[in-house]
């Protein structure tokens, strides 16, 4: 898997996206260090130790779900090694971890990242996550989530990721139970910390055991080689190459051919030259019933990429531009910075969900984190246009 690390962005989307697809990019292993951040790996190995603690995987039926948890204990050697990565002051590193202990609800909640990549013919569905995803704790408990990431109650095409947050434990000996990547119930445990590994003590002096080897018999010696002679190589009977035309064979054909290129030729130059209308059937106009509806979500997104608020909030349905206005509208797309930021770097995909949905997919990175960033937008069809559905 190939990994870029984006440069760092202060603000709250980078703690959002900084929780995503932990356990494939550790495997990959395929990391950016800043000079600061190579000189110190302690903060970074840290993080990777508890993460992989907190992490746990299992196959389904045609899917693979991971689950990670993040614990109080990751927020230093987290907000340590992205201060390192990204050279941040004192207040930059205080105000990331204000903001990651924040997003992440570390104070009064047991966050996990559920993550669902199906690959098969049906997609994974993990809905209701209210009934399908619980945790289970120590006494027996069957714990439902508090809140959780809406894109997780969409059937899963690809990866699907989103975040789940449950009551705060006191007691940490609790397992996530998962419904819906196969036929039973699959219960997610995280194993215990590593022990460390025993340290090897040097042999002694006195440890050494000292071997007699028979001696060698002497060497004969060796004959000389033989010089070598190639044999000559075999004969090859000459080939009677076969002329193009024969000698007895007319040039008739030929002129015949030649004059009748001339003649398609000189017709061509007397046909009338056709408009742009005959040219192209299909109208430029991009509001056109000719346009498909994935023409239109890509000119909106274009536009978004542009940061063109006005010429975006002009391709909203008519219902769309009653719930919103113009400014706040406005002000809503320009705060998805980081959405806007890779779709300029076309960094994204087109799930449509049904005729009039569609999941927008961002890729964005940070620190050795990939996250995958959504937005479901709608179209509808208004006369002879389509129209965007700005919920």
């Amino acid at each position: 898997m190939a990994v870029e690390i984006l440069s760092f962005l202060q603000s709250r989307a980078l703690i959002k996206r900084a929780f995503m697809l932990p356990v494939m990019l550790l495997v990959a292993g395929n990391f950016f260090y800043s000079p600061a951040f190579a000189a110190s790996s302690e903060p970074f190995d840290e993080t990777v130790r508890i993460l992989e603690r907190w992490t746990a995987a299992h196959w389904g039926q045609d899917c693979f779900v991971w689950v990670v948890h993040y614990p109080e204990e990751l927020t230093d050697s987290w907000v340590e090694a992205e201060a390192l990565r990204a050279n941040m002051t004192e207040t930059e590193r205080e105000n990331f971890r204000k903001n990651f202990i924040s997003e992440l609800k570390l104070d009064s909640a047991e966050t996990f990242l559920v993550s669902v990549y199906s690959f098969g013919m049906r997609p994974v569905n993990v809905s209701p996550v209210s009934e399908n995803i619980t945790l289970l704790a120590a006494s027996g408990e069957r714990i439902k989530p508090t809140k959780y990431d809406s894109a997780l109650d969409y059937p899963a095409g690809g990866v699907v990721q989103g975040l789940v947050f449950f009551p705060k434990q006191t007691n940490k000996d609790y397992v996530i139970a998962l419904k819906g990547m196969s036929q039973n119930e699959r219960i997610f445990s995280f194993a215990p910390p590593e022990a460390p590994a025993p340290v090897e003590k040097e042999k002694k002096k006195s440890d050494v055991v000292v071997m007699t080897l028979p001696k060698r018999s002497p060497k004969k010696k060796a004959e000389p080689e033989k010089e070598f002679t190639p044999p000559p190589p075999p004969a090859i009977p000459a080939r009677t190459v076969k002329p193009l035309f024969a000698e007895n064979e007319t040039s008739q054909d030929m002129a015949d051919f030649v004059n009748s290129i001339r003649e398609r030729g000189n017709a061509s130059k007397d046909a009338a030259p056709k408009t742009a209308s005959q040219s192209n059937s299909r109208p430029s106009n991009i509001d056109s019933a000719y346009s498909s509806r994935e023409t239109v979500l890509r000119k909106f997104l274009s536009l978004w990429a542009d940061l063109d608020a006005v010429a975006m909030y002009d391709m909203l349905s008519e219902d769309s531009q009653k719930n919103i206005s113009r400014e706040n509208f406005a002000k809503r797309v320009a705060k998805a910075s980081d959405f806007r930021a890779s779709l300029k770097k076309g960094k994204f995909r087109i799930d449509w969900v049904g005729e009039e949905r569609a999941k927008v997919i961002v890729t964005q990175r940070a620190l050795f984190i990939k996250s995958l960033i959504s937005k479901t937008l709608g179209v509808t069809r208004e006369g002879s246009s389509w129209k965007i559905v700005w919920d």
